[in-house]
């Protein structure tokens, strides 16, 4: 997860230079910074009527735990506690000498981490595959098979090479698309690249953004939509999601759900779909949150639910241990 915490990292710094520059530095004393925090949240985030959040609620639950004389322990416990409410995988909370935070249950307790692991796909591929920079993307032929094999690990300018795996598959069955895992990243690279991949414009999703204190305050709508480019890649491509794709990953799950020839297999992603930014408190402490509203292109918020797969397919523990990814070979098995 190492890009994910990097990317967390600058947010939560430029989120720091905006409090520096518009916002009145809170007091550096427990009450203040539970304030401070509760305060943005209930004025700046976004998904809070998809999650059922009550920050009036919240705050009457949490505030009495906190007084002039808690002590650091004590604060950090409150506040995620009450972040613990939103599972939300944009939320988070970075401290010197603990853990990264996250708000999301199963990413903050790494519930089935172990269910996907890349040095095993590699087995699955002829040899001479190609990868990217920490293994950024890897792609190649499954052995034996006469289908196409690409994993992103984010998204990002990785994506840029879709077009030469395309081009070395042109001939192949189909495609696998692997974002089981993705961290997220920026969307926009993705909607770039896929133009290859549709013959028409096709809408994905219509997102706005929290502009203001109110509950109802937000930008105007906006339709994001993927535009045909190059030579169109009709073969059949099955994408492959889990509880770990995230964020951009889920958006990019989206556009290729546009598609039809594409089937979606693997578990239901992670269901935070926002653009994430970041915060810092009088303390030092970071913290990221969610301050968009996402309707799929059915016109529905898939937020706090994540997007179902076509063919639901876990792997499970001891397949991993002896070698076999379940979910990777259902989705050679269906060409």
């Amino acid at each position: 997860m190492r890009s994910f915490f990097l990317l967390f990292l600058c947010i939560t710094l430029l989120g720091s230079c905006k409090k520096v520059f518009f916002r009145e530095e809170p007091a550096n004393d427990p009450e203040a910074i539970f304030e401070d925090l509760w305060k943005n949240f209930n004025e700046n985030y976004g998904p809070t009527e998809e999650r059922n959040i009550d920050w009036a609620a919240l705050y009457q639950a949490y505030r009495p735990q906190i007084n002039a004389g808690s002590d650091e322990q004590t604060l950090y416990q409150v506040i995620t506690g009450m972040l613990s409410v939103l599972n939300d995988g944009h939320v988070g909370l970075i401290a010197p000498n603990r853990d990264r935070f996250n708000s999301n249950y199963i990413l903050h307790h790494s519930i089935g981490d172990e269910l996907f692991d890349l040095k095993l796909i590699k087995t699955y591929l002829e040899p001479g595959y190609q990868t990217g920079e920490d293994d950024a993307y890897v792609y190649g032929k499954i052995q034996g098979t006469d289908i196409g094999y690409i994993y992103f690990d984010y998204i990002g300018d990785n994506f840029f090479v879709l077009n030469d795996f395309l081009d070395k598959n042109l001939l192949s069955k189909g495609i696998i698309i692997d974002l089981r895992h993705n961290q997220g990243g920026d969307f926009t690279y993705c909607f770039s690249e896929i133009g290859r991949l549709t013959n028409q414009e096709r809408l994905v999703f219509r997102s706005r953004t929290k502009n203001g204190p109110g509950r109802n305050d937000f930008t105007s709508w906006y339709s994001w939509h993927i535009q045909p480019k190059g030579s169109y890649f009709d073969k059949p491509i099955v994408i492959l999601t889990d509880r770990y794709t995230i964020s951009a990953g889920e958006r990019s799950v989206m556009a290729f759900k546009t598609l039809p020839n594409v089937t979606i297999m693997g578990d239901t992603t992670c269901g935070a779909h926002s653009t994430m930014i970041g915060r810092e408190l009088a303390n030092g402490w970071y913290y990221t949150f969610a301050t968009q509203n996402t309707l799929m292109y059915d016109d529905i918020s898939y937020e706090g639910k994540g997007i179902t797969p076509d063919v639901r397919v876990v792997n499970s523990s001891f397949e991993m241990l002896n070698g076999i990814d379940r979910t990777l070979q259902e989705a050679i098995a269906s060409f």
